[in-house]
């Protein structure tokens, strides 16, 4: 009984006073294990490999994100020979990267939608309407999320991880101190 009074005070199903008046800094990331996460169902397509032949889509899109006021590099070669896609032929995810400057590369043998949520689950990394990375929507932060036309105007968008890709997209995402 008293080794399972443990292991549910360290799985966090029971708490003491002292655990109660802690408090964590609401802009400060979560631990791992006290957030959601938008990676615990990987999206089908996120696990499909394919190479550059036979392609009857091969689209590009820019991504920008911003944690409060600092950019965030997206690095090359996201979805490039991982483990999933790493055979001669097929060695990469349908979303990828190639450049450090936030250029996606949408390459498909179909011709089917593709949600910005298959590019994060290729990344490994949190995002949807409750955050992204470790950064989760609170009281006092929020997170947005932008499509620039070819005019320059930004117009908000609020499907996040499932908004479709479409070619020439300027997609920038914001998690911020709440306006």
């Amino acid at each position: 009984m008293v080794l399972l009074l443990v292991v549910a005070y360290q799985g966090g199903y029971i708490f003491s006073d002292e655990d109660s008046s802690e408090s964590t800094s609401m802009n400060e990331p979560l631990e791992e294990s006290e957030q959601s996460n938008s990676l615990d169902e990987i999206h089908p397509l996120a696990a499909t490999c394919l190479s550059h032949g036979e392609l009857t889509r091969h689209d590009h899109m820019y991504l920008t994100i911003q944690i409060e006021d600092q950019l965030v590099t997206i690095p090359e070669n996201i979805g490039v020979n991982t483990n999933t896609c790493n055979e001669a032929g097929a060695n990469m995810h349908v979303v990828h990267t190639h450049s450090a400057d936030g250029k996606l590369h949408l390459e498909m043998q179909t011709e089917e939608d593709v949600e910005l949520g298959v590019f994060f689950d290729v990344w490994g990394q949190h995002f949807d309407e409750t955050g992204i990375f470790s950064y989760r929507v609170n009281s006092t932060h929020e997170l947005v999320m932008y499509n620039r036309d070819v005019n320059g105007t930004l117009e908000e968008v609020d499907s996040f991880d499932k908004y479709v890709l479409l070619n020439n997209q300027d997609i920038i995402i914001t998690y911020r101190e709440r306006v």
